[in-house]
């Protein structure tokens, strides 16, 4: 039986087609302005469509071999650092998961995360203990402060104690040690629930800049956000050649930062397609307890 066409439901539908058109302009109107020359976007002419096509902030951004190897370099820390993140999430989560009686100090652990999470040292203080363990200029130095993310381990722990504790007892009776059970029951039981995490942590080292502005001085080890950053944050016009100076006086902050959005979003909205089934199941699982 078909549905009647009812006025809340005109209305339901109304509300929601505004709500879905409010969230896709504005990425919409930044890959609009990214492709707008510099008079187009200045003069306020850019609402839909590209005024006066311009592809000169993306060749700005791929002029040099810098753009690719600061890409490699984001490719390469969001494959350690999510792997790294992943690993160290399961490892703590499992033992915190417990109950009670099988880890008396569960509780109190996780406060400690909680006190580290809510009450920083602040950027100086991270900048001396990166400098002091010798990681400064190094790929280490964007990886190892946030080896673990505390609020997703916190998540984690919430989903792992969905899981029935009895599954746990049958593989310890079985003989499975502690790690057999947390990869073999835990991890593929839980997998939803990681695979949105996995996404927090994609999206975090992606977007990530300021660590490799600070930590980082090599060029050549700088990951992709810093490179785009400094490409409108640092501009010698004594520097430039007068074919360069060309180049720039067609180009507006706008155009370039729209652009370097539309790059920068590239690797996001191409994971996200297959992330997307876990999302919504993943965030619910540990918020309801049984």
């Amino acid at each position: 039986m078909r549905n009647k066409i009812t006025a809340p439901r005109v209305i339901i539908a109304v509300f929601l087609v505004i709500a879905a058109l409010l969230c896709v302009y504005p990425m919409w109107y930044t890959l609009a302005v990214s492709f707008s020359s510099k008079a187009a976007v200045s003069a306020g002419k850019v609402w839909l469509l590209p005024s006066g096509f311009n592809l000169g902030s993306y060749k700005k951004l791929l002029a040099d071999n810098q753009f690719f190897r600061s890409f490699l370099v984001s490719v390469e820390r969001v494959a350690v650092g999510c792997s790294l993140n992943m690993l160290l999430m399961a490892l703590t989560a499992y033992p915190l998961c417990l109950p009670r009686e099988k880890f008396p100090w569960g509780k109190a652990y996780i406060w400690f995360f909680v006190a580290n999470m809510l009450f920083s040292g602040g950027m100086i203080p991270a900048y001396i203990v990166v400098r002091n363990y010798h990681l400064l200029n190094s790929f280490w130095s964007m990886i190892l402060p946030g080896a673990l993310p505390i609020y997703n381990m916190i998540l984690l722990v919430n989903f792992f104690r969905n899981v029935p504790y009895e599954l746990n007892e049958a593989a310890t009776i079985d003989g499975a040690g502690p790690l057999q059970i947390l990869f073999r029951i835990y991890v593929p039981v839980s997998l939803p629930s990681l695979a949105c995490l996995l996404l927090f942590a994609f999206v975090g080292h992606w977007n990530s800049y300021f660590d490799g502005l600070l930590y980082i001085n090599d060029l050549a080890k700088q990951p992709l956000q810093t490179y785009i950053y400094q490409i409108s944050a640092v501009l010698d016009p004594q520097s430039m050649t007068p074919e360069q100076l060309r180049e720039a006086s067609k180009l507006s902050d706008l155009t370039l930062n729209s652009a370097k959005v539309v790059i920068a979003m590239i690797p996001i909205m191409a994971l996200y397609p297959f992330l997307q089934k876990y999302f919504v199941t993943g965030m619910t699982l540990g918020s309801v307890k049984g």
